[in-house]
C-alpha cells in the first residue's frame, strides 16, 4: 500500500535551459534528476517516487534515461499538469501525495517529512519560508481528486497546486513555519546551474548534501548568492 506518493514533475524542453534535468551537477557523475531522486528517497515518510513526465515525443529520451537508471515514471498531458498528476496518483491511490519538480537539487528530504506530518487533516500543506528550490507541497488524495474535477482556469491546471491556494474557502492549506531564508536554490537558467553546480563542487563528498549543512556554507560564503540575484522568477 502506497500511503504518500511523491510525484516529481520533470520534463526536457524548458524553454530557458533545455535539457537542464541531465546537465551533471560538480564532479558528481550524476545528473541534477539524479540527484533530486536520491536526496527524495532520504525521506523517511515517502513510500513511492514517480517521476511523471510529458507524453510529448520531445521527452521519449527522458523517459528512456529514466528507465535506465531504474526509476520509475509515468507519462500524461505535457500541458494539464494538474491532470497528469491526477492520473499518475490513480494508479497507487496513496492517501496522500507530495508534489516535487526536477528544477531542485537541493529538495529538503527533512522538510519534506516535516510537511507529511503536518498535513493532518487539512487539504494541502506548503512552506513559504524555505528557500526557493528547498521545499515542495503536500495534498490529499481527495483534495487532488477534488481540485481536478473543480479546476477549469488553465492557470491552475498547469501549476497543480494555486487553485488549492486560491480557493481558502473549499480548501483547507496550512503554511509551515520554519525560519525564513531568502536564498534562491532552484535551476531556471545558466546562472541558476551556476550556482548550485559550484556547491555540488565544494560541498558534495558522496551522499546527499545536508540542507543545514548548505545553508552554514551560504552563510560563510555571501558572495556565492550573488551569482544568481538578478534572475526573476516565474509569476505563478
Amino acid at each position: 500500500m502506497v500511503n504518500t506518493l511523491c510525484i516529481v514533475q520533470a520534463r526536457l524542453t524548458s524553454s530557458r535551459l533545455p535539457n537542464k534535468v541531465l546537465l551533471e551537477l560538480g564532479r558528481t557523475g550524476l545528473s541534477l534528476l539524479e540527484h533530486v531522486n536520491l536526496r527524495l528517497q532520504q525521506a523517511r515518510l515517502i513510500d513511492k517516487i514517480v517521476f511523471a513526465i510529458p507524453d510529448a515525443v520531445s521527452n521519449d529520451s527522458l523517459e528512456s534515461f529514466l528507465r535506465l537508471h531504474g526509476i520509475e515514471c509515468f507519462r500524461g498531458s505535457e500541458d494539464d499538469v494538474l491532470d497528469r498528476f491526477y492520473q499518475c496518483a490513480l494508479v497507487y491511490h496513496p492517501h496522500m501525495v507530495v508534489r516535487a519538480t526536477c528544477d531542485n537539487p537541493f529538495v529538503d528530504w527533512e522538510l519534506a517529512d516535516s510537511l507529511i506530518s503536518f498535513l493532518g487533516d487539512a487539504d494541502y500543506a506548503y512552506c513559504s519560508a524555505a528557500p526557493l528550490g528547498t521545499s515542495v507541497e503536500v495534498f490529499s488524495m481527495d483534495a487532488l481528486i477534488r481540485g481536478n474535477k473543480e479546476a477549469v482556469d488553465m492557470k491552475y491546471r498547469e501549476h497543480v497546486c494555486p487553485y488549492f491556494r486560491d480557493n481558502r474557502d473549499k480548501f483547507v492549506c496550512k503554511d509551515y513555519r520554519c525560519k525564513p531564508l531568502s536564498y534562491r536554490l532552484t535551476v531556471d537558467e545558466a546562472d541558476d546551474f551556476k550556482l548550485v553546480n559550484l556547491l555540488y563542487k565544494d560541498l558534495y563528498k558522496g551522499t546527499p548534501i545536508s540542507n543545514r549543512i548548505l545553508y552554514q556554507y551560504l552563510e560563510e560564503h555571501p558572495s556565492l548568492a550573488l551569482i544568481n540575484r538578478d534572475v526573476l522568477q516565474k509569476r505563478v
